[in-house]
């Protein structure tokens, strides 16, 4: 019975994925982490089912693409600008809750319908700690047609 409840009132995996600390046990909680990053206008979070009992959790974070692109250059003939923008970050997390980096990825949408998938690295996750800019302005501008 002990072992059901405990099912039943343990963490979902969400949850673990946003009370992580990626910097260490003293350090910022994504979720506080990403209320600090700039420019992020909305966040939304999805669990999966994962190999290996694991559950995926995607953040899908909205970005005001005015804020990001004040720091970019503007885009070069044949490509459009950006009107949304999001950052898609992919975490595991395990059973026993432990998280881990899974994937990330900048998505850019212009008005024209044109958009652009780029990959990241876990590097995003540094940039988030440092309050830094998490989406590159490469991520900005994109190819007309596209």
């Amino acid at each position: 019975m002990t072992a059901l409840l405990a099912g039943c009132f343990a963490p979902r995996a969400e949850t673990e994925a946003r009370n992580w600390r990626p910097d260490g046990p003293g350090g910022r909680t994504l979720s506080q982490l990403l209320a600090l990053s700039p420019g992020i206008a909305a966040t939304t979070w999805e669990s999966f089912d994962g190999p290996g009992g694991a559950t995926e959790v995607r953040l899908t974070a909205e970005y005001a693409v005015p804020r990001l692109t004040a720091a970019c250059p503007a885009p070069l003939a044949g490509q459009d600008a950006a009107a949304r923008a999001f950052l898609v970050l992919g975490l595991t997390v395990s059973p026993a809750g432990a998280v881990d980096f899974a994937y990330a990825e900048a998505r850019g949408y212009a008005a024209s319908g044109a958009w652009q998938s780029t990959p990241l690295d876990i590097g995003v996750i540094a940039d988030l700690v440092a309050r830094a800019t998490v989406l590159p302005c490469a991520a900005l501008a994109l190819p007309k047609g596209s």
